[in-house]
Formats: structure tokens, C-alpha cells, sequence
């Protein structure tokens, strides 16, 4: 170490200002001392009662014993950048090195021992410092942590956008911030202003575009990709293309300060928007400050885990939208089978989703403690609008089978009947020609009225049985008797003209008119029920994303009663999940209430109510909701 003597200004010897101080306590100390801190590059200085604190370079303290006490105290930390000397005597033992200088020594002797002192409290400091900053660092890398994965778990855009801002400005502590998204316009590029905050001022904010270019702060960062450190908005030099608008501050009376602007790239270099952060305060009191290089790097690293988590919310809502519009895509599919049932699914969706959404406030009742979050609620419609896509494998003849009968099965035997009136006639006239010619006379006019009357007779009783037959074949909601005097028909029979016996009714065509609910025989029905396991198996070939993974089983669910007598897997309620309790509810409902279909009458709205409520009452339906939604008129749009 060179040494030099320094000058003495107002008592404290003046040196090198980076050395620590040597301080001492108000009492006599030799000269030889004094001399020696001034060769050793020490500034000297006078303390009365407690010691000061060490400096940002460390403190050297003279250790007397006057002071020891008070010097015990100001030195109790072993972390504490400081050592202390002492003359003649060794010092009390202390938290910090100490260093005993020989007493009677000279200002030569003094020197090295008080400089090698001085450095061993400056590399205390140093060492502290870098442990602060390193604490410090980690701090910042455990709060970047942190956001990191707060952003990642966020998946609404508005709540991502406002999470990036804020999370920002608290990193970075800014009083205010502006977020910009990059976006394509019809003449290129341009800039998003999608987002402001400032705790100082309230303001209406709008959003608005701008042009990417080198004149806004903004713009330039997003053209030339390069962060902005600006120490003063208003001090910018005029050789640089961009400017500081001063528009809010003009408006609002609040002032810009510092500034700092860096670009968001996601992890492939593209850029995805701009993040803008003015006037950072510091400490207790808030002061204003610039904002340090050193954070730079770390804001820029934040801003890129903020673009990747905005293209990753980006892709999962284009996943979403992709879904929605699949979804979309197949009820159009499954609806031109069967255009009758036009908008089924998407009302069913929109009951569904209400109906959910009174379980979800309820504050009493057996679902006072269930909530569903928006993911669920999401997850839940489309489960709704899907649950009847397996339809479209069902044969087109049983999907839209609007009679027991089909038309052509109906006319053959209306043929049938007609056969056998014609066959009776002619029997009739063969067996009067058969008389008269034995017996040698003519027909008369009382034989031609006795035949005519019997083919009255008989084509009235054959057209009542046909009628019944008519009115047996529609369909009915409720169960009915179809038999009565049809039995007879299966014993009645015509003989063709092959000479063939024939009954006027068939085995099949009488099972078919005998079905008591619907048009449809248990071998169709089977068909029919089949719909919801061709639903799950489809939709469970789909890789649905997280949020919307339980659709195949809410689908899977919505013809199963609470009593195990729904179908396809016979489930009992505890096996039954809500949200398909709450969908069987609405997609009855529908289903009784929609427009007249060609194999059933719309039933109004009073009776389908009464429907629910008996299947309620019987244990098929949950009670709760088939009540719920009757009180709270879950049909009437908007009431919810």
C-alpha cells in the first residue's frame, strides 16, 4: 500500500473516500495515532457516548477503556463491517476482529497495522454487500419464480394482461404501467393500447392502435426490439427519433419520471408486445428513482415468461375455439339427421348452464357447499351441446320414426283390408250365382240390396278396425293401452287369390301397435338408448385439454336415474355425477317442451313440469333441482 498524508478539514482528517473511517472515542489519543491514520489513507472521526454505525466502506473503532461498554454494543454483530483497534492493551473481547498496535510506537509502525485493519473492515463491507446483493438476487429470481408460475396458472386473458402489469410494476416498484400488444392491422403491424394502470391518478382509460414506429417509446422499443432506461421522460436529448407523450400528464396533472421500457418476446424470439413502467419509488418514504441496469435483464426476463404465457393462453384458446367450433360443426351434423330436433342441444346447453349456475349460489339445500369455476361451468356446456352426438350412428328409419307403424307398413295393411272386402264380395256373389243357378231363376232387386248391405256391414266393421288401427299406431308420451280390438284381428284372416289364408293383422305389426309409450319397439328403443355409449365413445377418443377433460362422463351420465333405472349403465345416485343430474333435468324438459315432431306432440310447458315434478316425486329425477329449476323459471332467458 502507497502511503499518504492527507489534509485535516474542521477536525476529521480528509482521505481517500472509498477507506473506511476510523472513529474514536472523545478522549486523548496520541498524535503518533493520528499521524499514522492519515499515512494509512483514514479518515478520523470524533464520537461522544455511542458510537455511529459503519459506513458503506466499513468503520475502524479505537477501542479505550472509556468506551469499552459502549463499544461492546455498537460491536456485538460478528457481520458487522468493522474491526477495532487498540493501544498498548488488548482490546475487551469482541464480535469483530480486533488489532492490538504497541504502544510508544511511531506513526511508521502505526501505519501498516491501522491500513491492514482498514482492509479487513473494507473486505468485511464488500463481503456484506455482495452477500446483500446476493440475497437480493435471489429475491428477485424467487419473486420472478413466482410470477412465473402465478401467470402460467392464469387462463382468462383480462385477469393474465392485469396480472403481467401489476406483477410488473411491484417487481420493478412502479408507481404506474402500460401494457401494448402487438396485432396485425390491414396495413401491417401495429400496437395494441390495451391496458394502463397508475396508483397515483384515476383516469377512464380506452383502448386504442398505434403505428410501430420510432417515435413513441412504444414503437420504438417494438421496432428495434431494444429496451429503453430513461432517467427522465422530459430530459430525453433531442438526437434520438423518439419523444415522451405528454398527453396524460397534461391532462391529468400527474408527472412521468423514469422510464422503463422493454419488449415482450415469447421463447422463439417473435414478439408478442411491449411492457411500459414509469416513475419507480424507493424505500420507506417512497422517493423517486431511476430505475438500476441490474433489473433490466430481470424485467426482460419477465417479460418474456409473461409472452409465453400470453401465446400459451393464445393457443389454448384457439384449442378452445377450435372445440367450440367442432362442437358447433357436429350438432349440425347430428341435427340435419333429424332436423326436427333443430336447437335441441344448444338449448339444452343454455338450461344446463343456468340451472348450474342457481346450484352454485345456493346457500342452502344439499349443494350450499358447491361452487363451479368458470373452467367447470365451460366444461359443463360443452358436455350440454354434445351429450346426444352419438345420434348420428343410429339408423335414420328409427332416429325419425314418427309412428309405431312406417307409412308403407301402414298401407300394406290398409291393402290387406281392402283385399279382404273385395275377397268377402266376391265370395258373397259366387256363393248367390251358385243358388240362383241351381235353382233356375234370376237375381233380383232385394238379392242385389241384401249383397250391397252386407258389403256396408262389412266395410264398416273393417274400416273401425282400421281406424283403431290408425289411432293405435300414434305415438303417445304417457304410457297407453294400445291392445283391445286389435287381439281380434290376429284371429282374423282373408283368403288371396292364391288361395292363401291370411291374417289381417300380423304378429310383428301387433307387437308394434301394442307398444304402450312412444313409437318405438325395445329392439329400437335399444337402438335409440345406444346413442349415449356411441356419445362416450366418441367423445372419449377426443385429447380434450385439462379443463374440459370430464366431458365424456357428463355426457356419459344423462339418461341415468337416481333409482338405477336409466340407462346404459343402470347407475344409482351416488354414483350419478351433479352435472349430469343437472343436464338430465334440462334435456327432459326440453325434450317434452320442443316443437311438435313428426312421432310426438309438444307438451306445454305446464305438463312437463308435471312430468318432472312425478318423476321427482318417484325418485327417477333429483328433488332439489327438478324444484329449483321449477322456482326459479330456469326456461325464461335471462331470469337467471
Amino acid at each position: 500500500m502507497t502511503l499518504a498524508r492527507g489534509a485535516a478539514q474542521n477536525g476529521v482528517m480528509v482521505s481517500d473516500p472509498s477507506a473506511p473511517v476510523l472513529h474514536r472515542p472523545d478522549e486523548a489519543v496520541p498524535g503518533e495515532l493520528l499521524e499514522a491514520a492519515s499515512c494509512a489513507g483514514l479518515s478520523v472521526s470524533v464520537f461522544h457516548g455511542t458510537p455511529p454505525a459503519p459506513g458503506p466502506h466499513g468503520a475502524l473503532y479505537l477501542w479505550t477503556e472509556g468506551a469499552a461498554d459502549a463499544l461492546a454494543a455498537r460491536l456485538a454483530s460478528p457481520d458487522l463491517p468493522a474491526a477495532a483497534v487498540s493501544l498498548g492493551q488488548p482490546a475487551r473481547e469482541l464480535a469483530v476482529p480486533s488489532f492490538q498496535l504497541p504502544a510508544g510506537a511511531g506513526a511508521a509502525v502505526l501505519a501498516p497495522v491501522l491500513a491492514a485493519a482498514a482492509e479487513v473492515a473494507r473486505g468485511r463491507a464488500a463481503a456484506g454487500a455482495l452477500t446483500t446483493r446476493l440475497v437480493e438476487a435471489e429475491a428477485r429470481v424467487e419473486t420472478l419464480n413466482r410470477i412465473g408460475i402465478a401467470l402460467s396458472a392464469e387462463r382468462d386473458l383480462e385477469r393474465l394482461l392485469e396480472k403481467i402489469l401489476t406483477e410488473s410494476r411491484r417487481f420493478t416498484g412502479s408507481e404506474a404501467g402500460s401494457l401494448y400488444l402487438l396485432e396485425d392491422g390491414p396495413k401491417g403491424k401495429r400496437l395494441r393500447f390495451k391496458l394502463a394502470q397508475n396508483d397515483a391518478v384515476r383516469f377512464a382509460f380506452t383502448e386504442r392502435t398505434m403505428t410501430v414506429d420510432e417515435q413513441s417509446l412504444a414503437g420504438y422499443v417494438a421496432l428495434t426490439g431494444e429496451p429503453l432506461n430513461l432517467e427522465d421522460a422530459y430530459g430525453i436529448p433531442p438526437s434520438v427519433p423518439y419523444r415522451h407523450n405528454d398527453l396524460f400528464d397534461a391532462a391529468t396533472g400527474w408527472r412521468t419520471r423514469s422510464v422503463l421500457v422493454v419488449p415482450m418476446r415469447d421463447h422463439t424470439g417473435e414478439l408478442v408486445g411491449v411492457l411500459q413502467l414509469m416513475n419507480r419509488k424507493v424505500g420507506p418514504s417512497g422517493a423517486f428513482a431511476s430505475y438500476p441496469e441490474e433489473i433490466v435483464p430481470l424485467l426482460l426476463s419477465l417479460a418474456t415468461q409473461a409472452a409465453v404465457c400470453l401465446k400459451a393462453n393464445e393457443l389454448t384458446a384457439s384449442i378452445r375455439r377450435l372445440f367450440e367450433d367442432f362442437a358447433r360443426a357436429a350438432i349440425v351434423a347430428v341435427e340435419q339427421r333429424d332436423p326436427t330436433t333443430a336447437g335441441h342441444s344448444n338449448r339444452v346447453a343454455e338450461l344446463t348452464t343456468s340451472l348450474a349456475r342457481v346450484v352454485d349460489r345456493a346457500g342452502d339445500g344439499p349443494y350450499a357447499g358447491v361452487s363451479f369455476t368458470r373452467e367447470e361451468m365451460r366444461e359443463l356446456k360443452t358436455a350440454a351441446l354434445l351429450h346426444d352426438f352419438g345420434k348420428i350412428s343410429i339408423p335414420e328409419r328409427v332416429l325419425v320414426k314418427a309412428k309405431k307403424l312406417e307409412e308403407e307398413s301402414l298401407r300394406r295393411i290398409r291393402d290387406r283390408f281392402d283385399f279382404a272386402l273385395e275377397a268377402a264380395d266376391a265370395a258373397d256373389y259366387r256363393n248367390l250365382l251358385g243358388r240362383l243357378a241351381e235353382a233356375g231363376v234370376a237375381p233380383t232387386a232385394e238379392d242385389l240390396r241384401e249383397l250391397d248391405l252386407a258389403r256396408w256391414e262389412r266395410a264398416q266393421e273393417l274400416e273401425a278396425q282400421f281406424d283403431e288401427i290408425r289411432r293405435a299406431n300414434e305415438p303417445t308420451v304417457l304410457p297407453r293401452e294400445s291392445g283391445g280390438r286389435l287381439r281380434a284381428l290376429l284371429t282374423r284372416s282373408w283368403r288371396d287369390r292364391r288361395g292363401v289364408l291370411t291374417p289381417l293383422l300380423l304378429d310383428d305389426e301387433f307387437r308394434l301397435l301394442s307398444i304402450v309409450k312412444g313409437s318405438l319397439s325395445s329392439e329400437e328403443r335399444t337402438q335409440i338408448e345406444s346413442h349415449v355409449s356411441h356419445t362416450y365413445r366418441f367423445l372419449s377418443s377426443i385429447p380434450w385439454t385439462a379443463d374440459l377433460a370430464r366431458v365424456p362422463e357428463i355426457a356419459h351420465a344423462h339418461h341415468e336415474k337416481l333409482d338405477g333405472t336409466g340407462y346404459p349403465r343402470r347407475l344409482t345416485a351416488d354414483r350419478i355425477p351433479l352435472p349430469s343430474r343437472i343436464m338430465t333435468v334440462c334435456d327432459i324438459y326440453d325434450a317434452l317442451t320442443a316443437s311438435d315432431r313428426p312421432y310426438k306432440k309438444a307438451v306445454s310447458r305446464e305438463g312437463a313440469l308435471r312430468i318432472l315434478e312425478d318423476e321427482a316425486q318417484t325418485g327417477l329425477l333429483d328433488r332439489w333441482l327438478v324444484e329449483t329449476f321449477v322456482s326459479e323459471k330456469v326456461w325464461v332467458p335471462g331470469i337467471v
